[in-house]
């Protein structure tokens, strides 16, 4: 083959190759990247500092059991009752009944399967979502999980890029349409599937005391 037939071929490829990435790989990263919630449905809703630390006693106390359980985000070994937990944010419906909370946990890095040397700490980031109900929080875990990061203001802003940016790419389709910080988020399917679960979950318990028999719970 001709010098020239080779280096007509070779620019080709790389044109083709340029077109490929510009039209399906940027295009993709760009949709992932570009999905920040409109300046116009941006969630405006604030509360008073004492019912904030209220509701952030609240949550803490039913993390803390979760932790205890090892339930939900909480099932690694890794968490113990020295597991620090603190509660990053808050966001409020505009009726304040329903919230999600961004969570992060602090650990010893003795903790890890792989312990870093170099560091006393590490740290993991989560969100659940909540119901109000009366006196009390019904919490939700739907996440995403983050974890072994050295810094606690790296995590705070992990989390805060996966439930405020890209929260409406996390798979679930519908449900999933808005970021945590939009105040669209608040009406969307989401909170009907988690309504959907407690039904189901009330009707599994009262079976449960009715006729133990008949119920299997998987051991932990």
């Amino acid at each position: 083959m001709k010098k020239n037939q080779i280096v007509f071929i070779a620019v080709l490829l790389l044109l083709g190759l340029v077109y490929w990435y510009f039209r399906f790989v940027n295009g993709w990263m760009e949709f992932r990247k570009n999905t920040d919630t409109p300046t116009e449905y941006l969630n405006q809703t604030k509360i008073k500092r004492e019912f904030y630390k209220k509701d952030s006693i609240e949550i803490l106390s039913q993390l803390n059991s979760f932790l205890i359980n090892h339930d939900d985000f909480f099932y690694s070994k890794a968490y113990f009752d020295s597991t620090e937990l603190i509660i990053d944010s808050i966001l409020y419906s505009s009726d304040f009944n329903k919230l999600a909370v961004l969570v992060i946990t602090k650990n010893p890095t003795y903790r890890q399967l792989a312990p870093d040397k170099n560091h006393d700490w590490y740290y993991d980031a989560t969100s659940y979502i909540g119901i109000r109900q009366n006196d009390t929080i019904a919490l939700s875990w739907i996440g995403p999980s983050l974890t072994n990061s050295y810094s606690e203001q790296d995590i705070s802003n992990d989390i805060r890029e996966a439930c405020f940016r890209t929260f409406v790419t996390k798979e679930g389709g519908e449900a999933y349409a808005y970021n945590m910080n939009d105040k669209r988020f608040w009406n969307c399917p989401i909170w009907k599937e988690i309504e959907e679960k407690k039904i189901k979950r009330k009707k599994f318990e009262e079976e449960k005391k009715k006729h133990p028999e008949n119920v299997y719970e998987p051991k932990k």
